[in-house]
């Protein structure tokens, strides 16, 4: 995802250019107050995301886990090792998506702020 990451911000700052060119400036709040809102939410998305992977959680997640165990018991059939949650292969996959999907929520939110940016300039222009 990193060798795109400048090319979709810059695709993102010359379609806003542009569009500040040829769009009225009457219909161009609508359009920079969306995609700032948009942005923002992706961004926020991205680094709830990104808190979650990075372990922070971790720790509470143990504790509620230790304190579940203490008052129910577990069922035997979830000894076997079909029922085993610790697959390797499904943890890499598992990673890889949530590392892509992070990154592209936190490239495209930036880029729509950016957009919705450049397009504020050319709205008091």
């Amino acid at each position: 995802m990193k060798k795109w990451t400048y090319p979709l911000l810059s695709l993102m700052i010359a379609s806003g250019v542009v569009l500040g060119f040829i769009t009225q400036t009457s219909s161009l709040l609508p359009l920079i107050n969306n995609s700032f809102l948009y942005g923002l939410f992706f961004v926020i998305f991205g680094c709830i995301i990104l808190v979650i992977r990075s372990g922070f959680f971790t720790t509470f997640a143990r504790g509620f886990q230790q304190l579940k165990d203490m008052i129910f018991r577990k069922p035997r059939v979830l000894d076997s090792d079909l029922y085993s949650a610790e697959d390797a292969s499904f943890r890499r996959k598992k990673e890889a998506i949530l590392r892509g999907g992070t990154s592209l929520l936190l490239v495209s939110g930036f880029g729509m702020i950016l957009f919705s940016l450049v397009l504020t300039c050319f709205y008091y222009v």
